[in-house]
């Protein structure tokens, strides 16, 4: 039922659970898992998390040929960018990563996950963006993450930065 007796106006300032687009500061890492797909597909996720429980979600799948990808050198080629996208992460993070030679996937995400939740983690900058379907998400591009300690930022807002959402039909 509808009446204008009860009808009511809300004026507070909407808080999102998400965190905000753009370079933001003081992030810490809230989790990571290593999780299969309801189709079988695993995946990387790392999720990170400001000082008002905003998060901000970074998932990295397995890369295979398709039509972009095509030959094994464009396969290795898109594994040796994802695998330091990774790799940025547990630098910021952590400060530095071990050696690390995997054969699958698996093996690399479930490595990852170890040196992201063995000790003690650093607050970072953290890039966040649009995806192309009006989600948050942490960048791709670039340096997308450093520790706050780094004195001149390196992370930079590219023009393929998706920094307003999308509209998505």
């Amino acid at each position: 039922m509808y009446s204008t007796k009860t009808a009511t106006t809300n004026n507070n300032e909407f808080n999102s659970l998400y965190m905000p687009v753009g370079i933001n500061e003081n992030i810490t890492l809230k989790e990571v898992n290593v999780n299969k797909s309801t189709n079988g597909k695993d995946f990387l996720e790392i999720i990170f998390e400001n000082e008002n429980g905003q998060t901000a979600t970074m998932t990295e799948w397995k890369n295979e040929k398709n039509m972009w990808i095509k030959t094994d050198e464009d396969l290795q080629k898109r594994d040796n960018q994802q695998f330091g996208r990774i790799l940025q992460v547990i630098d910021a993070v952590k400060g530095g990563h071990n050696d690390f030679e995997g054969n699958s996937f698996l093996e690399m995400i479930t490595w990852a996950k170890t040196c992201l939740t063995d000790g003690d983690s650093a607050a970072v900058r953290l890039k966040v963006t649009y995806d192309k379907n009006g989600f948050t998400q942490v960048s791709k591009n670039g340096i997308f993450v450093e520790p706050m300690g780094t004195e001149e930022s390196q992370i930079k807002l590219w023009k393929n930065d998706l920094l307003e959402r999308p509209i998505v039909d």
